[in-house]
């Protein structure tokens, strides 16, 4: 099985060096690093060619820049570029243990039914050094979904199936992404950044592919602000791409006999949602619902064709 890590940037030198240390030491060597800087500061971009050149003497690395595409551009491109079978998609604010690569990638090998992947993911946070320290406070095993619809991080780990992996670090299966997608891309670029994974999740479900957690494999990730119901520690711009994405993909992926059983649940959470940000911020409801009406033609030409393909399967 041919696998490729992709990297996305932007104004993020500063964790890669500690990315870049954890790759030299997997067991697994056998893959091609494809890295994208999206937009960063000339500055930023300058560290960032500086450290892939230090990782080239180790590595196949293929690097390239391009204006601020978003993660799910950025990721969508470097995926264009190769035709590896499996792609592990790396934040850059990821710190591997060294078994990492080599257990998902023999999990998914053993396991031919598995359209995404991935391990069990820790968060690291900066010390008083400037350095990462390492913490046993789970950041991510598979995403859950719960009747109302919303998806979330995992935080214990458990034997039940996964809706998905988060988007921080998934190895999916080229065939199942590609069977699954209305269009052969990895992510809807429309999307930008956030909720890309439970688009991705959505997708593989419908289409029959099984998701797994492999708790040998141990990664670390770092956040910037802690996880809520409306993401309060988030900035105003990363709030709206998460809500109106996640409207973008019930409005894709949700059926009528969805509608039918979790209604009950559904309308109640998004009525919630929709009357706090009317009183606190009524700007993200604004731009959410006048985005959705500029891209409602390519949702429903999305939901169509997905649809088309969940029933030829």
């Amino acid at each position: 099985m041919e696998v490729a890590l992709q990297l996305v940037t932007h104004n993020s030198s500063k964790y890669l060096p500690f990315l870049f240390d954890s790759l030299r030491l997997q067991t697994d060597v056998d893959w091609r690093l494809w890295i994208i800087d999206c937009g960063s500061s000339e500055a930023e971009r300058v560290r960032t060619r500086e450290l892939t050149e230090t990782l080239r003497r180790d590595f196949a690395v293929e690097y390239f820049e391009d204006e601020n595409i978003g993660f799910d551009g950025g990721h969508d491109l470097l995926f264009q570029k190769h035709s590896a079978d499996a792609v592990l998609l790396m934040n850059p604010d990821i710190i591997f243990t060294p078994n990492y690569i080599a257990t998902v990638r023999n999990a998914l090998e053993q396991n031919a039914d598995v359209g995404a992947i991935t391990g069990l993911i820790y968060r690291w946070e900066w010390d008083e050094g400037g350095k990462p320290r390492l913490t046993q406070k789970i950041d991510s095993f598979g995403m859950a979904r719960s009747r109302s619809h919303k998806v979330f991080d995992r935080t214990e780990i458990t034997a039940h199936p996964a809706f998905g992996v988060s988007g921080c670090l998934p190895m999916y299966r080229r065939s199942a992404i590609e069977e699954n997608s209305s269009d052969g891309h990895l992510f809807d670029q429309a999307y930008f950044m956030y909720k890309e994974d439970v688009d991705v999740a959505y997708r593989l479900s419908r289409g029959g592919w099984n998701t797994l957690c492999v708790p040998e494999a141990i990664a670390y990730h770092h956040r910037d602000f802690r996880a809520s119901i409306l993401h309060r520690g988030a900035s105003v711009r990363s709030r709206h791409l998460s809500y109106r994405n996640h409207w973008w993909n019930l409005i894709t992926h949700l059926e009528f006999q969805d509608w039918l059983r979790d209604g009950w649940a559904i309308i109640p959470f998004e009525f919630a949602k929709f009357g706090f940000f009317l009183l606190t911020r009524p700007s993200i409801l604004l731009r959410t619902l006048c985005e959705t009406h500029k891209q409602w033609q390519h949702l429903m030409k999305r939901r169509s064709a997905l649809k088309t393909l969940t029933k030829s399967l």
